[in-house]
């Protein structure tokens, strides 16, 4: 009988909600969510927790370790992968600074041998030679030759070419911006 008195209840309630909205006495409110009504103990008997939930209860703290045990193992793995990435790239790093010493070697002996060659010819052939090439390496051509070579070099050379190597010699980069003699 409990549950019919309820539903009456309800009924007329809503029935004075609607027509006191409907004549605007009160205003319309949000409602707060409906709660379960509290199971009577006598009623309704408690009823036991599924399989799964108990399986789940039962084991969550064994995966949760083996969780643990995987995620370390996977660290491990992940750090050793990275040690042996970091080695191989030392090696190769390793290497290529080889390469380029012996580059470098190579092209110093190459060079020595173009200064040695350029400071044997003619004045008028070594100016020649110089003319036509990059600023950069007819001043270091002529930075390593003897100063009396050198200089009967650039007397052999256009006034405007010798004048320009000898600018850059000196360090002026830009003999617009620098006159001071």
């Amino acid at each position: 009988m409990p549950l019919q008195m309820n539903r009456s209840r309800g009924v007329a309630l809503l029935a004075l909600a609607a027509v006191s909205i409907a004549i605007g006495v009160l205003p319309a409110q949000a409602q707060a969510p409906r709660q379960k009504p509290v199971p009577d103990q006598e009623s309704e008997a408690v009823v036991p927790p599924a399989d799964s939930e108990l399986y789940c209860k039962n084991i969550a703290e064994a995966a949760s370790d083996a969780r643990m045990r995987w995620q370390t193992w996977k660290l491990i793995s992940l750090e050793a992968r990275l040690r042996e990435r970091v080695e191989q790239l030392q090696r190769k790093e390793r290497e290529f600074e080889e390469w380029v010493k012996r580059r470098e070697d190579l092209l110093n002996e190459v060079e020595d041998q173009v200064v040695t060659i350029i400071g044997r010819m003619r004045p008028e052939a070594a100016a020649a030679q110089l003319s036509t090439t990059d600023e950069q390496a007819a001043v270091g051509v002529l930075l390593k030759l003897k100063a009396r070579v050198a200089s009967s070099i650039l007397d052999e050379m256009e006034p405007s070419r010798a004048a320009q190597l000898t600018q850059s010699m000196m360090g002026l980069t830009d003999p617009e911006a620098q006159r001071s003699f």
